[in-house]
């Protein structure tokens, strides 16, 4: 499995650190708020509302340079709006490499 990066916010920021670290911070604030409620909804069985969390942690993955994760999310997003979780783990594999590496960062 692929892991997550910096390379994207990196190039991004073009050298400029404070801008690194603000979207850094930005997503260490929002992605554990994001996966508690992908993670509620899932367990209420809303999965219309859990396929538009999915949606939003897509551009994190996207942001933490995940390509095959992102692959992986826009096929679950798809499957949660038809009901089907087979994904669901693959995805929480993600969800807490994601949230591990992102807690390891520091500002």
């Amino acid at each position: 499995m692929e892991h997550p990066n910096l390379d994207y916010i990196k190039a991004l920021s073009a050298g400029e650190t404070a801008f690194e670290k603000e979207l850094i911070r930005i997503i260490k604030t929002e992605l554990p708020k994001e996966i508690d409620t992908y993670e509620s909804q899932l367990k209420e069985g809303d999965f219309l509302s859990a396929a538009q969390s999915v949606h939003k942690l897509k551009h994190k993955i996207s942001i933490l340079g995940m390509t095959w994760a992102y692959d992986l999310a826009v096929k679950y997003e798809e499957d949660l709006k038809k009901s089907q979780t087979r994904l669901e783990q693959s995805f929480k594999d993600v969800l807490q490499l994601m949230s591990r590496f992102v807690n390891e960062l520091n500002l």
